[in-house]
């Protein structure tokens, strides 16, 4: 995942932040919003790291998924919408009927049968 994501979502991310570094502080979390220098800093400085190390630490961290109970976050519904417009194909209407592109008409074939 990308620090932007992370920042544009920062409070549903203070959660799984915690799980990963649990000596950290939600109250100095929130306070943090989002910015990835002053986090670094706050985990160096809690887990007694070099600021390259914390660094380290945070881009290990976001080579995760995004966790599922920030996906599921009211505050990511908008990241989700945009991010569901690039598995639309060039030149399809976004709006029209799945119908309209002929797939729906097709017979179904019985399972484990071949045409």
């Amino acid at each position: 995942m990308k620090w932007t994501v992370v920042a544009d979502n920062w409070p549903a991310f203070v959660g799984p932040i915690e799980q990963t570094w649990p000596e950290l502080d939600e109250a100095d979390l929130l306070t943090l919003d989002g910015d990835k220098t002053r986090f670094a800093a706050y985990l160096a400085k809690k887990h007694e790291l070099t600021r390259n190390e914390a660094h380290e630490e945070i881009e290990i961290w976001l080579q995760g998924k995004v966790p599922a109970d920030v996906a599921m976050d009211d505050q990511m519904d908008g990241t989700q919408i945009a991010a569901s417009a690039d598995h639309i194909p060039a030149g399809e209407d976004v709006y029209s009927e799945d119908g309209d592109f002929g797939d729906d008409r097709l017979a179904a074939t019985p399972m484990g049968r071949r045409n």
